[in-house]
C-alpha cells in the first residue's frame, strides 16, 4: 500500500479488462527449476458505473494466476462472478451494502443486513478447486485453471447457518499436512420479555429491561476448521471471545489455535443501519488486547491479557518449552485512527497513516506467553512493515527468517520487501521510489531445506510507467535486487494475499 499519500495514486485505478496471455517482456533470468503458478487475490475494479469503490474492504475480488513453466510465465486474471459482482454489474451502480460503505435508502435500507460477500482477500488451493476467501461469509469455488467461477461452497457442508464463515486467512500445519481456519458465528441470546418481565412494574421493570437488553447484545464465538491433503474439512471447535472485535487472522502451534482479541470495539448498533460497521468501530485504547489460546484437542480455552495493541495478520507462532511464542506487525494505539482513515479510505486525499517518526511504524514484534500468564515483547525489527511471511514448512515451529513489505515510504521512498534474520536481527532491504511491492512468497528450490533456499515473488507496480510485473529475487539476497522481472503491458490494482503451488496450470 502507499502510504501517506498526498494524492490518490493511479495504483487504485481500475483494471483494464480480464486476459490470458503470454509474458513476452523479461529481463534478467528465470530460474528453469522454478516451476508452478502463483494465485493472488485483492481488488481490481475501484468505479462501478459513475461510483467511486473508496475502500479495501469493499473492492470486487479479482483472481489472478502467474504460470510458470521453466520456458516462461503467462499470466490470466477474472473477477469472482460473486452476488455482489453479477448484481452491481447488471445495474450500473453498487447495490449491496459494503463493509465500510452503505447501500442506498438510507438506514432503513441498511438496517439488519451484513457486507456482501466480495471474495477479495485470499486464496487456498483444496484439492482440484481454487478458493477465494473473504471474512465474512463462505469461500467462492474457481477453476485452478481458468479461474471460473463454479459458485458458493459449504465445504462439503461443515460451513453451516446464514452466515457460514470461513476466513480468509488460513494457516498451514506442515506436519498433519492440512490447514486449519475459522469463521466468526454471531449468536444473540434468546430472550423471553414476557416472563422476565411478568412481575415487574414501573422503575422495576425498566431496570430489568435494560438489564436483559444488555446481555441480547450481538456476542461472536469463532469456529475452528481443519481440511486433510484431499480437501475434506471438518468442524474442530468452538471458541468464545472476550468481547465483540473484528478477528482477521490466526496463528497456530502443535497444541493451540491462537486468536488476537483486541480493544478495536464493534459497536452492535451497526445493525440499525445507521452507519456502517467500519465507521462503527473504535479503538478503545484504555482496554487490554487478550491472546486467545485454544487447544486443538479440544480443551479448555486459554485467554491471556495484555497491553492494548491492533494488529491484522501474524507471522507464526511456536512452543518454546513451557512459553508459547507469538510474532506478528504490531500497530500501537496511537496509529489506530491513521489505520481506520486508510483502509477505508484509499482512494481520498484523506488517506494517511502514521507519519516519518519511529514511533509511528508498524512493528515486528516477538511476544512470549508463559505457562504464568506472563506477556513479555520484543521488537524484531527497526522499520515499519507488514504483510509478514515464512518459509511455510517452518510454520507451527521455530523459524529463522520473516519476510514482510516494507512501509515506510517517507523513509524509503516507497514500498518494498525485505528479509529479517531473527538469530542476527539483521534485516535485508529492497526498495525502489514510485514502486510498490505486495506480500512477498516464499518457494522453496526443489530439494533445498534451508529456510532462505528459494525464491520470494511479488508482485510490483511501477508508478512511473504505470505497469506491474512478476518479481523473483534469490530468498538469500533480497538486497541485491530482482534476479527477474516479468512485465505485463498494463497495470495490476492491490492484490492482498496469495499463495504458490507446484502445480503448473493449464
Amino acid at each position: 500500500m502507499v502510504l501517506n499519500a498526498a494524492a490518490p495514486s493511479r495504483y487504485w485505478t481500475d483494471i483494464a479488462g480480464e486476459f490470458d496471455l503470454p509474458v513476452d517482456e523479461i529481463t534478467g533470468s528465470l530460474p528453469a527449476n522454478l516451476v508452478g503458478t502463483l494465485y493472488r487475490n485483492g481488488s481490481g475494479r475501484w468505479n462501478i458505473g459513475s461510483t467511486m469503490v473508496k475502500s479495501v474492504f469493499d473492492a470486487d475480488g479479482m483472481v489472478s494466476a502467474f504460470v510458470l513453466d521453466g520456458r516462461g510465465v503467462r499470466f490470466r486474471n477474472k473477477f469472482v462472478r460473486t452476488k455482489h459482482y453479477l448484481r452491481s454489474t447488471e445495474a450500473g451502480q453498487p447495490l449491496d451494502r459494503g463493509f465500510s460503505s452503505q447501500r442506498p435508502g438510507g438506514p432503513l435500507a441498511n438496517a439488519l443486513r451484513l457486507p456482501a460477500n466480495t471474495a477479495n482477500t485470499n486464496v487456498m488451493v483444496n484439492a482440484d478447486r481454487l478458493l477465494a476467501l473473504w471474512e465474512g461469509g463462505r469461500p467462492h469455488e474457481l477453476g485452478l485453471d481458468t479461474l471460473e467461477t463454479y459458485g458458493l461452497s459449504s465445504l462439503g457442508g461443515v460451513l453451516k447457518g446464514p452466515v457460514g464463515a470461513y476466513s480468509a486467512h488460513y494457516t498451514h500445519d506442515p506436519i498433519a499436512d492440512t490447514k486449519v481456519n475459522f469463521g466468526f458465528d454471531p449468536y444473540i441470546p434468546r430472550l423471553d420479555l414476557r416472563w422476565a418481565l411478568r412481575d415487574a412494574r414501573g422503575a422495576e421493570r425498566r431496570r430489568r429491561l435494560r438489564e436483559l437488553l444488555a446481555e441480547a447484545v450481538p456476542r461472536v464465538r469463532l469456529r475452528v476448521y481443519e481440511t486433510d491433503a484431499r480437501g475434506v474439512t471438518r468442524y474442530v471447535r468452538s471458541v468464545p471471545l472476550p468481547g465483540l472485535a473484528i478477528v482477521h487472522d490466526m496463528a497456530l502451534t502443535q497444541r493451540y489455535a491462537i486468536f488476537v482479541v483486541s480493544p478495536m470495539r464493534i459497536n452492535p448498533w451497526a445493525l440499525t443501519g445507521y452507519a456502517s460497521f467500519w465507521d462503527s468501530m473504535q479503538f478503545e485504547k484504555d482496554l487490554p488486547s487478550y491472546f486467545v489460546l485454544a487447544p486443538r484437542n479440544g480443551g479448555p480455552v486459554r485467554i491471556v491479557e495484555t497491553d492494548a495493541f491492533f494488529h491484522w495478520h501474524f507471522t507464526n507462532a511456536y512452543e518454546d518449552g513451557g512459553d508459547v511464542v507469538v510474532e506478528l506487525p504490531r500497530f500501537a494505539p496511537h496509529t489506530w485512527s491513521g489505520v481506520k482513515n486508510y483502509t477505508a479510505h484509499v482512494r481520498s486525499d484523506i488517506a494517511q497513516i502514521g507519519g516519518a517518526e519511529p514511533a509511528d511504524a508498524v512493528v515486528l514484534t516477538r511476544f512470549r506467553i508463559t505457562a504464568a500468564g506472563r506477556v513479555t515483547r520484543e521488537p524484531l525489527a527497526d522499520f515499519g512493515c507488514e504483510f509478514p511471511q515464512i518459509d511455510q514448512r517452518r510454520s507451527t515451529v521455530r523459524h529463522d527468517f520473516s519476510y514482510v513489505a516494507v512501509q515506510e515510504p517517507d523513509r524509503f521512498g516507497g514500498q518494498g520487501i525485505a528479509r529479517v534474520d531473527h538469530r542476527t536481527g539483521a534485516a535485508q532491504m529492497y526498495c525502489q521510489e514510485d514502486n510498490v511491492l505486495v506480500e512477498p512468497t516464499f518457494v522453496a528450490r526443489p530439494g533445498g531445506t534451508a529456510e532462505d533456499d528459494g525464491w520470494v515473488l511479488t508482485v510490483g507496480y511501477d508508478e512511473i510507467r504505470h505497469r506491474s510485473r512478476l518479481m523473483v529475487f534469490d530468498a538469500a539476497h533480497i538486497d541485491e535486487g530482482p534476479t527477474a522481472e516479468a512485465w505485463l503491458p498494463f497495470h495490476i490494482p492491490m492484490s492482498y494475499h496469495g499463495t504458490f503451488t507446484t502445480r503448473v496450470a493449464r
